[in-house]
C-alpha cells in the first residue's frame, strides 16, 4: 500500500470525491442515530471523529481504479482537509481487508483525524464485522431491523427509512426475508454542489 501525506495529491489519483458542504446549514433537531460498531469499535455518526478509527488500529485508505487495476492508497491521520467539505469513499479495515467505507465532513480546515464521520456503508466482505444497535449484521433479520427502526419500509430488495435528518438502508437477498448484503447509514447534511 502506498502512503499519502498530501490529500490534494490523493484527490488526483484516488477515488475520493470532494464536495463543498454547507454543514452549518443543517438546521433543525436531529433524530437519534443508530449506534454502529465496526470490529467492536463504536461509531456514532455525526459525533465520532476519524481519530477514533485510527486509535482502534484501522487502516484508512482510498481506492484508485483509474489505471484499469485496483490500487490502494493509505491516508495518514495528519493529512490536511479543507474547511466546509465532504470527503467520501474512505475505506476502513484491518489486515489489508476493507470492512466499510465512510464519509467525513469538516467545519473548519483540519487534519483527517479531526473529520467527523457522517456516513457508513458496508457490503460483501465487511458485513461480519458490522453491528447496528448491538445486532451483528449476520443476525439482522427483517423483524430485528423493525425493532431497531419501526419506520422501516420494505420492498422487493431492501428495507429503508429516509427522514430529513437520516437515512437507513438495508439491502437483502430475497427481499426483507433474506440475508443482509449491504448496510448504508447516513446523517443528512444540506450539501451545495454548485460551489
Amino acid at each position: 500500500m502506498i502512503k499519502l501525506t498530501n490529500w490534494r495529491k490523493a484527490l488526483g489519483i484516488a477515488a475520493a470525491m470532494v464536495f463543498l458542504a454547507a454543514a452549518a446549514g443543517c438546521g433543525g433537531e436531529k433524530e437519534a442515530i443508530y449506534p454502529l460498531s465496526v470490529d467492536g469499535t463504536e461509531i456514532t455518526l455525526d459525533q465520532t471523529t476519524m481519530q477514533t478509527i485510527y486509535d482502534a488500529g484501522f487502516e484508512v485508505s482510498v481506492m484508485d481504479t483509474s489505471a484499469g487495476s485496483v490500487q490502494w492508497y493509505e491516508i495518514e491521520a495528519d493529512m490536511p482537509l479543507d474547511a466546509d467539505s465532504v470527503y467520501t469513499d474512505i475505506y476502513i479495515g484491518k489486515g489489508g481487508e476493507p470492512y466499510a467505507s465512510v464519509s467525513v465532513v469538516t467545519g473548519e480546515a483540519c487534519a483527517v483525524r479531526d473529520g467527523v464521520v457522517y456516513f457508513l456503508k458496508s457490503e460483501e466482505g465487511g458485513l461480519d464485522k458490522i453491528a447496528i444497535a448491538s445486532v451483528p449484521l449476520t443476525e439482522l433479520t427483517g423483524e430485528k431491523a423493525l425493532e431497531i427502526e419501526p419506520k422501516l419500509e420494505s420492498n422487493e430488495y431492501y428495507q429503508s427509512c429516509v427522514t430529513d435528518s437520516r437515512i437507513l438502508r438495508i439491502t437483502r437477498e430475497n427481499g426483507a426475508a433474506g440475508a443482509v448484503t449491504k448496510l448504508e447509514v447516513e446523517v443528512r447534511y444540506d450539501i451545495d454542489y454548485t460551489k
